[in-house]
């Protein structure tokens, strides 16, 4: 064929340069009974579906470009569905050193020739996980197995519960407070007790004796509480997620049907015997139903539980900074305890119950009273949920739509130097682009406040004995340490903070970096047990003078409103989005001199240009960022997102603005692979059906260096492909934009760079923001 003025020109703009160079000797010896062949063409279609110009070559009367088409080819070449003969003019023209139109020309020719369909998606093999639970921790899907749920969880609380914390009972069940009508309760259910034991308690304390036993002391002595104690003959289920949960308290009458996890105040679990070894499973089991109570009452300050195993009895409250409990006491020999604490469950107000008691309730409206940027107090009106984070020890991120913009409310580390109000105000200082504009702010509370009057001086805190299976599972997690003290020192790029504009080389270190800085965690305070059974510092690194983690709960109201990523309606808002929310991390590295940190899927939101500045995209929440040339941020841990870490950041390395760039890149996978097929957003076309278990899924679950190999390996160009396949058939014009960035990070040879370049960050900015906009303007 003739290439058109239109296409000889997008050639010239966009020139191949040396970067087939590497293949010329190679391919002029290719023959067709060497199977390798397919292998060194995979390679030039690789490099060639990544090129600028194949996104910019429009072929006609398809209605697509040469990347689409191309890519289908490079799969079908490695699938064994196209003969050598088939792309010998194209060998010729890279043997032979052919100027760019002639490549492109046999590049056009072999689409005309084979005219590619757009390939299947790879084949999935179903796995057997045991019986899925609608619950997790934060960084898994909803549906996922109890074994791994629990496994995470472990991971999360291991290193802060507490047990047999002194005044416990005096701070949350002092009978000294109670009403008239609390302490005749408290008298009645006594009564039950006959100086020795409790009447009618079974012998043999089994699940449906103990629940009707229970029943019958609540049916006596609780008659006109406000809430209702729920122990069914069968656990009960809970709707949306699978699960069953011996004993709660609710508000009555609130559900018909099936029960919801948003009405339970109160979460008990039973256990028929009292071995030692049940403790770890029944703890592991009644923190799956906090983490699901906190989730679906994302503004709950915390959540009272109790356990029951034969004839002992725990009383627990959860925060956002552990668990810690009453110690155990056996109910026939205490039955003050066991009274009191049937009592206050049923009977607490708000505020004792761990409710929320900072938001405003008039006319089925809620308000949120915060301090503007001038000292006055401004009553903002909180509409739509739109983020809420799903753990239990973990910052508690709870984001709400206003008319000014979003409420976000969050638990930050009280060691954090600089707060996220003081980052937007700097950022605002320096004319920073593309980020929030804070509107007004309040602290409300912290969990040194919540556990005032509370001792944990003492030796509270509970070592869960660590197993072979616990070790050798996979869930161990990467550790590094701010505190004094760890012998484990962090890999670093260099010894010295620098700013942006100097530079270093290294290819395979971060040459940008944040002084003695830590990598991201993802909700989990965990020690790491190596092979030789040694213990190495918790990233919680707890002490005696400071025993738990101090989190402040603040809400920020921030302008402007926006969606968040997953909510894209079509492939140009998406890609919009990404772009200009680039653009705003480039501004705020550059210009503002802070580094991110946490790019993830409700980190970036969807805006009205009209509203931005011009903006589509925008980036929220500073809440881990960090000021350049500052020293250790002051917090044990960082709550980042599993799935979007950097390689590097998994593996302990500083973290840099291209981790961050990294992080983007993951996210836009994210969104294709496993947001894409939400029948609403109507890519999804009949036939089509999402993979019964994601590629994805790898980047969930294990220890850190396990999740950092498995994203090493599918940033390869054959993994890349296979995770593509996932995609819609409707989210095709994507792909060829993801090879692309994948050669702008990690590089076209066949050792990966996986490093921070020594050169200007902004070429490196340029680099990516134009591979957007080049395929925004295919769309």
């Amino acid at each position: 064929m003739t290439l058109t003025e239109g296409q000889i020109k997008t050639i010239a703009d966009y020139p191949l340069k040396d970067s087939l160079a590497r293949f010329s000797g190679k391919l002029g010896r290719l023959e067709a009974s060497d199977e390798a062949w397919r292998t060194d063409i995979a390679a030039v279609l690789s490099v060639l579906v990544a090129a600028p110009a194949a996104f910019s070559l429009a072929l006609p009367d398809r209605g697509t470009n040469v990347a689409v088409k191309l890519l289908s080819i490079l799969q079908h070449v490695r699938g064994g569905q196209i003969r050598l003969d088939q792309l010998r003019p194209l060998i010729d023209a890279v043997a032979t050193d052919s100027p760019d139109t002639d490549i492109w020309t046999a590049v056009i020719n072999l689409i005309d020739t084979v005219n590619p369909s757009t390939p299947p998606p790879p084949s999935i093999i179903p796995t057997g996980r045991g019986t899925p639970v609608k619950t997790s921790s934060s960084r898994l899907d909803d549906s996922e197995t109890r074994d791994i749920v629990e496994r995470e969880l472990f991971y999360e609380i291991k290193d802060c519960t507490h047990r047999g914390v002194p005044g416990f009972f005096e701070k949350h069940f002092d009978t000294t407070k109670w009403t008239k009508a609390q302490a005749k309760m408290l008298q009645l259910i006594l009564a039950n007790h006959d100086g020795t034991k409790w009447k009618n308690f079974p012998a043999d304390p089994w699940e449906a004796a103990v629940w009707a036993w229970l029943q019958g002391l609540e049916k006596e002595s609780l008659a006109g509480a406000q809430y209702t104690l729920h122990a069914n003959k069968s656990a009960t289920e809970f709707k949306e997620r699978r699960g069953q949960m011996d004993i709660f308290f609710q508000k009555p009458k609130r559900t018909k049907g099936r029960f919801e996890y948003k009405h339970v105040l109160v979460a008990g679990e039973h256990k028929r015997s009292f071995a030692s070894a049940d403790f770890k499973a029944c703890m592991l089991q009644l923190t799956r139903h906090v983490r699901s109570i906190f989730a679906d009452q994302p503004m709950r300050r915390f959540v009272h539980a109790f356990t029951i195993r034969a004839t002992t009895m725990e009383l627990w409250i959860y925060d956002r900074s552990g668990a810690y409990s009453s110690g155990e006491f056996n109910i026939h020999h205490e039955p003050d305890k066991l009274a009191r604490a049937l009592v206050a469950y049923a009977t607490m107000d708000d505020d004792a119950m761990g409710l929320d008691v900072s938001i405003e309730w008039k006319n089925s409206h809620r308000y949120i009273t915060v301090e503007d940027g001038n000292g006055d107090e401004k009553r903002v009106e909180l509409k739509g949920l739109l983020v809420r984070q799903r753990a239990v020890v973990c910052r508690g991120t709870t984001c709400f739509s206003t008319r000014q913009g979003v409420a976000k409310f969050s638990w930050r580390s009280d060691k954090r130097q600089l707060s996220e109000v003081k980052l937007l105000k700097l950022a605002q200082e320096k004319n920073v682009e593309g980020v929030a504009t804070l509107m007004g702010h309040r602290e409300i509370t912290s969990i040194a406040n919540l556990r005032a009057d509370l001792d944990f001086s003492g030796s509270t805190r509970h070592g869960f004995r660590t197993t072979t299976y616990d070790r050798s599972d996979g869930y161990t997690r990467l550790q590094g340490s701010e505190s004094s003290g760890s012998s484990r020192k962090r890999k670093s790029s260099d010894d010295h903070t620098r700013l942006p504009t100097r530079r270093r080389s290294n290819s395979q270190k971060s040459t940008l970096r944040l002084a003695h800085d830590r990598p991201s965690e993802a909700n989990a305070e965990a020690n790491e047990v190596n092979e030789t059974n040694e213990t190495k510092p918790s990233l919680y690194a707890p002490s005696r003078a400071d025993p738990y983690e101090n989190r402040i709960l603040s809400c920020l109201v921030i302008s402007p409103a926006g969606r968040v990523m997953s909510d894209f309606g079509t492939i140009r808002e998406l890609l919009e989005a990404f772009r200009d929310a680039i653009k705003a991390h480039r501004s705020l590295y550059l210009r503002g001199g802070i580094l991110h940190r946490d790019i993830s899927s409700n980190n970036i939101i969807i805006t009205s240009p009209e509203k931005a500045d011009g903006f589509k995209g925008m980036l929220i929440d500073l809440d881990l960022a960090k000021e350049l040339d500052s020293g250790p941020s002051g917090a044990r841990h960082q709550t980042g997102t599993m799935q979007f870490m950097a390689i590097e950041v998994l593996r302990g390395v500083d973290h840099t603005y291209r981790h961050d760039l990294e992080s983007f890149f993951y996210v836009l996978l994210w969104m294709c692979a496993r947001c894409a097929w939400d029948e609403v957003k109507g890519f999804r076309k009949e036939g089509e059906t999402p993979p019964e278990e994601s590629i994805l899924r790898k980047w969930e679950i294990g220890r850190f260096k396990d999740i950092a190999d498995a994203k090493e390996g599918h940033m390869t160009v054959n993994s890349l492909e296979r995770i593509m396949g996932e995609f819609p058939n409707a989210l095709d014009a994507v792909k060829p934009l993801c090879l692309r960035i994948r050669s702008s990070l990690f590089g076209d040879t066949a050792r990966m760079v996986i490093g921070t370049p020594a050169g200007d960050p902004e070429l490196f900015y340029d680099g990516i923001i134009a591979a957007f906009s080049d395929a925004i303007d295919k769309c």
